[in-house]
């Protein structure tokens, strides 16, 4: 759960530093892989320690929604339910926040394997291991507090509501 808490207040913070536009689709972008990938692995796995039988591919076959090539995809499907006008900043904002995930994971170190980056083509795996994979817990409540008052900033300048005068 921190992990998306700090993926989704780093997405704010990185989208109010440059252009506000979009920026819900660059958090959902910045989700998605966890979501599309993490979420149904741990569904499928739970319901095979339940006694069913769930064909291995359905535990494992999600992790390809984590890499570069299942990122592309998952934006380019997750875009086309958005009007003509706006789908190809909606896919760009998307991939941009599913890409910015990947680097901001990259910055952990893993018991595992580390990022396919050129999956299927190769097998290599890489990461910086710079930060513990569970070090986002401690940063996770202050982020998430920064990206509010942001947001809020943000809201209020593009909107053009001003605060009363006092005095």
């Amino acid at each position: 759960m921190a992990d998306l808490i700090t993926h989704a207040a780093a997405a704010v913070l990185v989208k109010a530093a440059t252009r506000w536009r979009y920026t819900p689709v660059f958090v959902a972008g910045t989700l998605a892989p966890d979501l599309f990938s993490r979420v149904p692995a741990l569904a499928f796995g739970w319901l095979f320690t339940e006694g069913l039988p769930v064909p291995p591919v359905l535990t494992y076959g999600w992790d390809v929604m984590h890499q570069p090539l299942g990122m592309c995809l998952l934006a380019y499907l997750l875009a086309m339910f958005f009007v003509v006008e706006i789908r190809s900043r909606v896919f760009l904002n998307l991939l941009g926040g599913m890409f910015f995930h990947l680097g901001v994971d990259m910055l952990q170190h893993h018991l595992g394997a580390g990022y396919l980056l050129l999956y299927p083509v190769s097998d290599w795996a890489f990461e910086f291991g710079w930060i513990g994979s569970e070090d986002t817990v401690w940063v996770a409540l202050p982020m998430a507090l920064g990206a509010v008052v942001v947001a809020r900033v943000k809201a209020r300048a593009t909107t053009g509501v001003s605060q009363p005068k006092k005095g």
